[in-house]
């Protein structure tokens, strides 16, 4: 049984990445798939012990998910979706974790998942005329996953680069692009801020891990970042993007005009530093932050256009207002343990050996494990991520399977050195 549990989750990891957001609620498809494995193959993996980093990771998963039944204001059923998704997350991992997939699934089905959202983003902008791509959800999320799996492909080229041929590195090289023009061709701006953290974490651990390929690296990313800014500045409609953000912000510091997509945000964030202070430790709830908003958009401080959206345009603002500093701390929690949890260092990935195979797909994971919480802080500086199923799917199912992946991996280490 044991062995037919580690076969599907294997299917699942491969789907993960696989479909991606190319296929309508492409997210979801390994998740049921790991749900109802961890329901059909108890027997075999409810009494597995796990580590103790993996019972910290489920407590937080569970601790997300009560906070979030704080934060949703919607009512019926869709009140207790978000934080459901956080406690079945918390549930997964354990039985992942004891019936980890293969590391190479995972690996194999990011290229699919960059390649299909690239030909998706072409499609909506050029042969449907759409003005932004947005796949099938929101297209900030969308243009911000798309960037996510661009690196985390790319990681998957850095490290194999050796490994494979010409054909492979191009294909490779390729699914990367397709998925940054689908990040492009969404048009949205805050995402790409993400990349102003990726890339320094990625020549850092280069410099700590593989001093000898430091300058190749470094190369590859500022030829990356040139053909960027040329791509960027041939680009009508993105040099039209940065132009519309400047005129936004100027209109409201120059008129307090909020009816625009940082007019408003400005706004919320001027709200927000009043509300805070007031309340910084339980916060003012939900619906008590609503009524507030509410208040003030009646006395004429803010325009009526404030109440088209409940949720703060910055995960951790959101939190602190609603829930106080406990949510803030939570969210700060989950994102640090993670970075740890993943975190490659010398002493992690010298257990097995230079240069191997077992050391090579460690180093895969354990990168793409550490850009996880510093793409998700990035993200959710200028969007409330995690308000959305895909943000909370994306984070909480890749974690944990490129947990149980690396779990793998390290008991497969253990018995090359027993």
């Amino acid at each position: 049984m044991l062995t037919l549990a580690v076969r599907t989750n294997t299917v699942a990891a491969f789907l993960l990445p696989a479909l991606a957001l190319w296929v309508p609620s492409g997210y979801s498809y390994a998740a049921v798939l790991l749900l109802l494995g961890s329901v059909c193959f108890a027997p075999a993996w409810v009494r597995h012990k796990p580590d103790r980093a993996t019972w910290v990771l489920a407590v937080l998963m569970v601790a997300m998910g009560c906070m979030w039944f704080l934060l949703t204001v919607d009512v019926g059923t869709s009140r207790w979706d978000k934080g459901l998704k956080w406690l079945l997350g918390a549930w997964c991992l354990l039985y992942v974790t004891a019936c980890p997939p293969r590391p190479y699934a995972f690996l194999a089905g990011l290229p699919i998942g960059c390649v299909g959202m690239g030909v998706l983003a072409l499609w909506q902008v050029w042969g449907l005329s759409m003005e932004r791509a947005l796949g099938y959800t929101n297209a900030i999320q969308w243009g911000n996953l798309a960037l996510l799996l661009a690196c985390l492909n790319a990681v998957s080229l850095a490290v194999f680069w050796r490994q494979h041929g010409a054909l492979w590195r191009a294909g490779m090289g390729l699914a990367v692009m397709l998925s940054m023009a689908a990040s492009l061709l969404s048009q949205s701006r805050g995402g790409w801020l993400a990349l102003t953290a990726v890339c320094p974490l990625w020549l850092w651990l280069t410099w700590r891990l593989r001093p000898q390929v430091f300058g190749r690296v470094l190369a590859a990313l500022g030829a990356l970042v040139v053909a960027l800014v040329l791509v960027l500045s041939l680009t009508p409609r993105f040099n039209e993007r940065i132009a519309l953000a400047a005129m936004e912000v100027s209109a409201y510091l120059d008129n307090g005009k909020t009816d625009t997509s940082l007019g408003l945000r400005l706004a919320q964030y001027r709200l927000v530093t009043e509300l805070i202070p007031q309340k910084p430790i339980l916060g003012w709830g939900a619906h008590g932050f609503l009524d507030e908003m509410q208040r003030r958009v009646d006395a004429g401080e803010f325009g009526p256009e404030m109440m088209r959206y409940p949720q703060i345009h910055n995960d951790f603002l959101d939190a602190w207002v609603k829930v106080g500093l406990g949510g803030v701390l939570l969210q700060a929690a989950l994102f640090a343990w993670v970075l740890a949890m993943f975190w490659p260092s010398a002493a992690r990935t010298g257990r097995h050996g230079e240069d191997t195979p077992l050391w090579r797909n460690a180093l895969a994971l354990r990168v793409m494990g550490t850009m996880m919480p510093v793409s998700y802080f990035m993200f959710g500086m200028s969007q409330p991520f995690f308000n959305h199923n895909s943000g909370i799917m994306c984070f909480v199912f890749y974690v944990a399977v490129l947990w149980a992946a690396l779990q793998r991996i390290e008991r497969e280490g253990e018995r090359a050195l027993a």
